[in-house]
């Protein structure tokens, strides 16, 4: 993170300069990923103004990367990219009100002002939005485009990339900047030079950092610390104590609260300059409401010791502090005094680091899993979680203003004894230190801002260590040691090429194929090849999610469901995952035409009855659950408020599921079920589902489509009326009109078709689950039988 003001202080004292990006070439470049996709976020050139209106992921966001990582590969200069890690814990434990939501605090987290001030942004554009003023909403949209985006949920499409490309990278640990300075100062040079944001010249051992890359005139700019030392007169543990004090990191770093509404980095030096220290001049002004309420002098502390001794993985897999990775090039030799301005620096050793960081970043995981995190196969989400003590929700893209999600993110994705979240921290804390079976880990809303939590609560707690949990996770990986042979097995007899649900599903559709399944993991014999660690994963998960049977592995309703519908399917309608979700949300009761809290938002049904609205409303959610085939460019066409509601609910699942996929792989691999030592693990985790998040699009299409016909007809097609020439030229005439306005989608009238396909497939799953009189309501199989008889005549 920049530190604040650092930057213009540069500029205006000219420390800030420019060589062209071939001054780098034949050279690995160590690049901050955080700090490099916010500046592609946050582009005017490049950023993408609906996308807090549409929901998923950047559309053009691949193209950008590969046309950088071109530009770089041409120059032959090697980039090598860090991501951030954990979160350090920033806040003392029970201390105020709670300001950092990763720690486990005695009270809940608070909504800061910068969400409160995203929700009321959000909910101003969508009301001119909806007055019509078109070019003033998106102006408001576009203010903060990607504030919304936690970037681990871009890491799957970037990781992709890099995979395609042969791009280096890793994941930090911890924070990313103290990673790079390590790559940097190895002795074997991972890194030649880094590009970071200015928090990176605040670490020993940097001098020279490059500050941003215009890869449009390929040149870059840098700055020298040692210059910069010279223009401020500090020395480095001053200039250290200038930047904590100006503020880096709310989270780990917060603004002096005395000179937080300065507009310039003076203010700060000054302080330095007349206390000689960040401590003194924080000591200074201890009498001060905002210090005191705030407990800064111990977050100053807190955060020196977080760039002091920062934890970083080392080449011989171990985390280690810093400073005792820093060898020096030559013995030292022994000053005369120690005031000896040609002393060399002090060589850390064990007795110098602190016995308490715990208690500045978090308590320390195996250095397994911090391997494991670092190639890319589990993401710090859910690490986060149990590291913290603490899951916060934040408020979704539509502000969460209904009733039916609050209760969905709580009762659905976290609190349950099935819920993905408390069974994906049942699967990592039981294979490590069992210690972490027994930290308690609480949950807290947006909607409960300011309400502390009473420890006898139980809807507060995630109940990732209760019995039920425990015991179904036992049952789950007693029984999946599936071998190579018969996996390639089933991918012959499948005639498939891909291990997926459908294949997982396949073999397990027959007594017979599924008793094949049935065998306990071997400690001498783990699974080996990628192929079945990833098919034995799937497995795990369905049968964890209640699609098989646990004690013989065939399909439950839900699994039967989902196999006859995706086999019927066309293999290139990519509907496996979309109907997974679809199955998901119909079992937690969510997947129905019925209003949110009884509100009608904009961009629903537009004609008809009420009952007509209904099932128009219905077959717009079943359509928003398949990713559009777009072109890589952002959104151009109409919004819909009423499909954000829903996507909030899609996103929230199918983000839950995604850390319990990859924690049933970790879980496989910590307890020995598959070969622990490998470089496959990237693979392993980009051949696993639920890779990406989906947008409203689809949805949109498929309404743009329904309202034209409709309009075009003079009313809603008729079963009797479906084959007249009027309504064949109608059908026509709305698909053009798809064509005319969705610019960049590909091929939307053929697109239009795929998305009822896929309503064929959910038709069937649900008449499948009725057939078993499982999983779904008699109520929801009238609406989608009166949505059926509805949508029929209307499909081209």
């Amino acid at each position: 993170m920049p530190v604040r003001h650092l930057d213009a202080y540069l500029a205006d004292c000219q420390q800030v300069h420019t060589l062209p990006l071939s001054a780098l070439t034949e050279t690995r470049l160590g690049i901050d990923a955080s700090l490099y996709l916010s500046r592609l976020l946050q582009n005017p050139t490049t950023r993408e103004p609906f996308l807090t209106a549409t929901g998923g992921l950047p559309l053009s966001l691949t193209q950008r990367i590969e046309t950088d990582l071109r530009i770089l590969e041409k120059l032959r200069i090697k980039p090598v990219f860090v991501f951030p890690g954990l979160a350090p814990n920033s806040a003392k434990k029970g201390g105020g009100a709670g300001k950092y939501p990763n720690q486990a605090v005695h009270f809940s987290p608070l909504v800061n002002a910068s969400q409160f001030d995203m929700m009321r942004a959000r909910s101003e554009a969508w009301d001119l939005y909806e007055k019509g003023k078109v070019s003033e909403a998106t102006a408001a949209f576009e203010a903060k485009p990607a504030s919304h985006v936690v970037q681990w949920d871009l890491w799957r499409a970037v990781l992709r990339i890099f995979r395609h490309r042969n791009v280096d990278f890793m994941i930090a640990p911890y924070t990313a900047t103290a990673q790079l300075i390590y790559l940097y100062k190895h002795p074997k040079a991972y890194v030649h030079s880094i590009w970071g944001a200015t928090e990176t010249l605040l670490y020993n051992g940097v001098d020279k950092l490059i500050l941003s890359v215009t890869f449009s005139s390929q040149t870059f700019t840098y700055c020298t610390k040692s210059a910069i030392l010279a223009e401020m007169s500090l020395s480095p543990t001053q200039f250290l104590d200038v930047g904590i004090l100006a503020g880096f990191d709310d989270l780990i770093a917060p603004p002096f609260p005395p000179t937080q509404n300065d507009m310039t980095l003076k203010p700060v030096l000054d302080m330095v300059k007349f206390y000689k220290s960040g401590h003194a001049a924080a000591s200074a002004f201890f009498h001060d409401h905002q210090v005191k309420s705030t407990q800064y002098i111990d977050t100053f502390a807190r955060a020196r010791a977080v760039i002091t001794f920062a934890l970083v993985l080392s080449s011989d897999g171990v985390v280690v502090p810093l400073p005792l990775t820093q060898i020096p090039p030559t013995p030292p030799t022994p000053a005369k005094n120690a005031s000896d301005p040609s002393a060399p620096p002090p060589v850390a050793t064990a007795a110098d680091i602190p016995q308490d960081l715990h208690e500045i970043f978090t308590h320390r995981l195996p250095d397994e899993v911090y391997y494991y995190l670092s190639r890319g196969l589990v993401s710090p989400q859910p690490l986060n979680w149990l590291t913290s003590g603490h899951i916060s929700e934040p408020p979704p893209l539509d502000n969460g203003e209904n009733q039916e999600y609050r209760r969905f993110v709580k009762e659905v994705i976290s609190e349950g004894a099935t819920c993905p979240r408390a069974v994906s921290l049942a699967l990592l804390s039981s294979a490590i230190n069992s210690w972490w079976a027994g930290r308690k880990i609480t949950s807290s809303y947006w909607y409960d801002a300011g309400v502390p939590p009473q420890p006898g609560r139980h809807d507060k707690l995630v109940p990732h260590s209760g019995k039920d949990t425990l015991m179904q996770i036992e049952r789950c990986v007693a029984w999946w040691n599936v071998p190579c042979f018969i996996v390639e097995e089933e991918l012959r007899r499948q005639n498939s090429s891909t291990i997926d649900f459908q294949l997982c599903l396949g073999a397990t559709s027959q007594e017979k194929l599924a008793a094949r399944t049935r065998a306990k993991p071997s400690q001498t014999h783990p699974l080996d090849k990628k192929d079945e660690v990833v098919a034995n994963v799937i497995w795990r998960f369905l049968e964890l999610r209640g699609f098989l049977v646990s004690t013989t592995h065939m399909h439950t309703p839900l699994g039967r469901a989902m196999y006859s519908s995706s086999k019927a399917s066309r293999v290139n309608d990519k509907f496996q995952e979309p109907l997974y979700l679809f199955l998901e949300l119909v079992r937690a009761g969510v997947m129905h035409g019925n209003l949110w809290s009884g509100r009608a938002y904009s961009g629903g049904p537009s004609f008809g009855d009420d009952a007509e609205k209904r099932s128009m409303l219905l077959v717009m959610r079943v359509l928003s659950i398949v990713p559009l085939n777009f072109k890589q460019e952002p959104w151009k066409g109409p919004l819909s408020r009423e499909l954000l509601v829903f996507n909030s609910f899609l996103h929230s699942l199918s983000r839950s599921l995604r850390s319990l996929v990859e924690l049933t792989s970790m879980n496989m691999l910590l307890r020995g079920d598959a070969r622990r030592a490998r470089d496959d693990l990237l693979d392993v985790a980009l051949s696993l589902p639920f890779q990406a998040d989906v947008n409203t699009g689809f949805g949109i299409l498929g309404k743009t489509y329904l309202d034209a016909l409709v309009a075009l007809k003079g009313g809603r097609v008729e079963e009797s009326e479906k084959d007249t020439d009027e309504v064949k030229d109608a059908k026509e005439q709305a698909l053009g009109i798809c064509d005319d306005n969705f610019d960049n989608v590909k091929y939307p009238r053929y697109e239009v078709e795929r998305g009822f396909r896929f309503w064929d497939a959910a038709y069937a799953a649900i008449k499948s689950l009725e057939a078993a009189n499982e999983a779904v309501s008699p109520e929801l199989v009238v609406e989608f039988d009166a949505a059926q008889a509805w949508l029929h005549p209307m499909r081209p």
